[in-house]
């Protein structure tokens, strides 16, 4: 643990369970490692969406500001709308999920530009613009393979002249389905396809690539790139891992030490019985905050300096390690716990071990687990 990070612990307040640490300085390191790889001309729009993927949206968005970042993205209007009240009037933020019947207003209030996914929400948005008399701005939405948001890119499909005529649009979108691996004959159809999407609206901006997307190279840049889990240290393309710096360490208090006997068992079900004398301890995160029930028997703790496997299942609140050689002077109530390890043991390598994706583990941190910057 570094100085910084155990200052902070330090001035957490005593009755907090669990913190998340999130230190904004390795974001903006890869958000240069980003803007390296890509030519000066491509523009970075960050996705700070789901609350910056659970790293907190304001305080990532002020400092990718700093940064030069001039660009966001976010699924929905009240997430666009708390951007808005933290970020200077000049910053764009485009609304992923579009528009709905009686929403316009608050796009114009709060300056939000909406990504149009289909006619329904063009037709709404084209009908606003002329009852102000004004072209509003606009990111139109194709989809070339994905088939969840977006126009279709068949040519007969995709007549949009009223739209491009009526409206200021500002680039037009799309989303590929399987960036994360490399050799998936459909990246290669998504990008010919919207090539042909691009062909059709002239000399408008293209925006194809997320994070997994930039990682496959400079044909899928084109005008702007859209990353989200690179600026949090994420790939999930297994080659890719540890290519990025990790953000954020998770920490727990110990609210109970047990001294247990061959034959006990540990927690719901008896999953675990113990086979030799041992030292548990219990800390005060369970699946209530994020920390997922599934990961029962996988995780791991760090203190003083050792690893401590989990044992039994995670509960609601709890979740337990064996800390039988750790020095007792380390086992104290209060104390904190880390659950994370540097590079060693990060929140990508929980997903790993999980099988599922590293920005679902960090989504899915509730209110009671702090966030603290450095």
């Amino acid at each position: 643990m570094n100085n910084q990070i155990e200052r902070t612990l330090n001035e957490v307040q005593s009755h907090i369970l669990a913190v998340s640490i999130i230190n904004l300085d390795s974001i903006a390191k890869n958000y240069a490692i980003i803007k390296k790889e890509l030519p000066a001309e491509t523009q970075i729009m960050a996705v700070v969406k789901a609350d910056s993927y659970g790293f907190g949206a304001i305080p990532v968005s002020k400092r990718l500001c700093k940064e030069g970042c001039r660009a966001f993205f976010v699924a929905t209007i009240e997430e666009g709308i708390s951007l808005r009240k933290n970020l200077p009037p000049e910053i764009q933020i485009f609304v992923l999920s579009g528009l709905l019947e009686g929403s316009e207003d608050l796009f114009l209030q709060y300056t939000l530009i909406p990504v149009l996914n289909n006619s329904y929400q063009s037709d709404l948005w084209i009908d606003y613009a002329k009852k102000l008399n004004k072209k509003l701005k606009a990111i139109i939405h194709v989809d070339t393979g994905i088939f969840r948001n977006g126009y279709s890119y068949k040519k007969n499909d995709l007549d949009l002249q009223n739209v491009k005529c009526s409206l200021d649009i500002i680039a037009v979108m799309s989303h590929l389905a399987c960036a994360d691996i490399p050799d998936h004959p459909l990246n290669r159809i998504q990008l010919e396809r919207f090539r042909n999407v691009i062909q059709y609206f002239g000399d408008i901006k293209g925006c194809l690539s997320a994070t997994n997307g930039i990682f496959l190279g400079k044909e899928y840049f084109f005008d702007a790139v859209r990353p989200g889990k690179a600026l949090y240290g994420f790939s999930v393309r297994e080659d890719k891992i540890g290519s990025m710096i990790p953000v954020m360490d998770v920490f727990a208090r110990i609210v109970q030490v047990n001294h247990l006997k061959s034959g006990d068992t540990v927690g719901y079900g008896a999953t675990f019985t113990v086979n030799r004398p041992m030292i548990t301890i219990t800390l005060g995160i369970g699946y209530a905050d994020g920390f997922m029930r599934k990961f029962s028997g996988f995780g791991c703790g760090f203190l003083g300096g050792r690893k401590m496997p989990m044992v039994g299942r995670i509960s609601m609140d709890y979740s337990v390690f064996d800390a039988t050689n750790v020095e007792a002077s380390h086992l104290k109530i209060g104390n904190w716990v880390a659950l994370t390890n540097d590079t060693d043991y990060t929140l990508e390598k929980w997903a790993l071990e999980l099988d599922t994706l590293p920005h679902e583990v960090a989504c899915r941190f509730g209110p009671r687990v702090k966030k603290m910057y450095i």
